[in-house]
């Protein structure tokens, strides 16, 4: 299950930078210039907006960085915990 849900944490955040890139108006922030092909919106509320996401960007990030670590530390448990595999060649008689 911990595997499944850092899966699924990390297409998320991916698809949430992706998303974010594609939509967000860089040009804007670039020119320095509020008005754009008819956008009427403040650049500081486009800037605000733009915070939050990164903001919940950065959250998620740290959401499926903690469910690797899970993932990780569980495998490493599991395999300190499996019995050690019996030495190769013939087993000695009873």
């Amino acid at each position: 299950m911990n595997l499944l849900m850092a899966l699924v944490r990390s297409a998320y955040l991916a698809f949430l930078v992706g998303y974010t890139l594609v939509v967000s108006p860089l040009g804007l922030f670039w020119s320095g210039s509020a008005i754009r092909q008819g956008n009427l919106v403040a650049v500081p509320i486009v800037e605000k907006i733009f915070t939050a996401a990164w903001l919940g960007i950065g959250w998620i990030a740290i959401e499926a960085v903690v469910a690797w670590a899970r993932v990780w530390r569980d495998a490493r448990a599991r395999r300190r915990a499996a019995p050690a595999a019996p030495p190769p060649g013939p087993q000695p008689a009873p």
